[in-house]
């Protein structure tokens, strides 16, 4: 469970550098969407934001460890209530989820 945690964290940190970016290149697109998806997809852009400067605040600060030990702990609480295998489970949806939270979701709006 260890390892999944530590690739966790690093999917974690691409994924929130790359859906701002993401977020950005959208936004410079000049593409006919309605209002709500602009607004929508402005909004997400200054959440990504200010994921990214936490992310890069936490790597200038040398504490990018404190995510991994959040995460750890949480996965041992999950493995300690649901048994390791179906812990790893609800942790890979997890990560999947986040993953489409941050990479997926931006082009879904811009398509409003």
């Amino acid at each position: 469970m260890n390892r999944l945690v530590h690739f966790g964290v690093i999917l974690h940190h691409i994924a929130t550098v790359a859906g701002w970016a993401f977020c950005l290149v959208l936004l410079g697109q000049p593409q006919e969407r309605s209002m709500l998806g602009f607004v929508l997809l402005l909004a997400l852009t200054f959440v990504q934001s200010i994921a990214v400067l936490a992310l890069a605040a936490r790597l200038l600060l040398g504490r990018l460890d404190e995510k991994e030990e959040k995460l750890q702990r949480s996965a041992d609480r999950w493995c300690a209530a649901f048994g390791e295998s179906k812990a790893k489970r609800l942790f890979g949806a997890m990560l999947a989820a986040m993953v489409v939270f941050k990479l997926v979701l931006p082009a879904g709006i811009n398509r409003i």
